[in-house]
């Protein structure tokens, strides 16, 4: 069947348990070195010498992806999951009820308890991000406000996996949508967000996704004028030699809100 170019992250042919198969699935792959065991490795360098933690964490990341919270649930006690796409919500609340059929995510949680320098254990680290997600709520960023109807407090801190180049359609919503997220965390919170730079397209079976290509020069200006200090800032050149998508590096900011916009 040919590809279709012009599908885009909240169009029917957006299958978010075909994502988790087939980038952080359990096979030994480059795709999930890079896409999955790399955040993470980073992710646990981020947040255990404890400077960044807190009560409240929200999640804004893409598809079904819940990896990086096996990491996150150990710093902040209260996760709040957003998702925009109505199919990976489902997935979300298939896995976090136990659901036959649910994403199979034990192979991450056994990766990071390697990270931990554990033999075992990976079931409890499952059980206790279950525990801590208290709320999966859909967010419209067509709207003022994204959550309208729902009111959160401001987070400690905000990690985005992958979500904004995806659900962007041009610079300028992306940074509408970057601001959108920025008021939802509290001054002096820290932002975690990771990207894959220089990306036009990503393969999800025979659906051709559409994302919006940036640099870590846009995002840098985007994060200062939307009220950030960069704390810390990493990319590295893509490894994968693949058709199924085309980025060059993928990289992560750290960065704490300064004030608000």
């Amino acid at each position: 069947m040919a590809s279709r170019p012009d599908k885009r992250y909240h169009d029917e042919g957006f299958d978010p348990k075909k994502v988790m198969e087939i980038y952080f699935g359990a096979e030994k792959t480059d795709t999930k070195e890079e896409l999955m065991h790399y955040p993470l490795r980073e992710l646990f360098k981020i947040l255990t010498p404890g400077s960044v933690r807190g009560d409240t964490l929200i999640d804004l990341s893409f598809g079904a992806v819940t990896t990086h919270l096996l990491i996150a649930c150990d710093y902040f006690k209260e996760i709040t999951m957003l998702e925009s796409s109505d199919v990976s919500i489902r997935e979300i609340e298939k896995w976090l009820k136990k659901e036959p059929g649910a994403v199979d995510s034990s192979h991450a949680a056994m990766f990071i308890c390697e990270l931990e320098g554990k033999s075992e254990g990976w079931e409890e680290k499952e059980e206790k991000v279950r525990r801590a997600i208290k709320h999966v709520v859909k967010c419209d960023f067509t709207k003022d406000n994204p959550l309208d109807p729902v009111v959160l407090p401001q987070a400690d801190c905000l990690i985005s996996m992958w979500y904004l180049g995806a659900a962007s359609k041009d610079h300028d919503s992306y940074l509408s949508n970057l601001k959108k997220c920025s008021s939802l965390l509290k001054v002096g919170g820290h932002l975690i967000m990771f990207g894959l730079f220089n990306m036009s397209y990503i393969m999800i079976d025979q659906h051709k996704l559409s994302v919006l290509t940036y640099d870590e020069e846009f995002t840098m200006k985007a994060l200062r004028d939307t009220g950030y200090i960069i704390k810390s800032f990493e990319k590295r050149k893509s490894n994968l030699s693949t058709h199924m998508l085309d980025h060059e590096h993928v990289g992560y900011f750290v960065a704490c809100k300064e004030r608000e916009v």
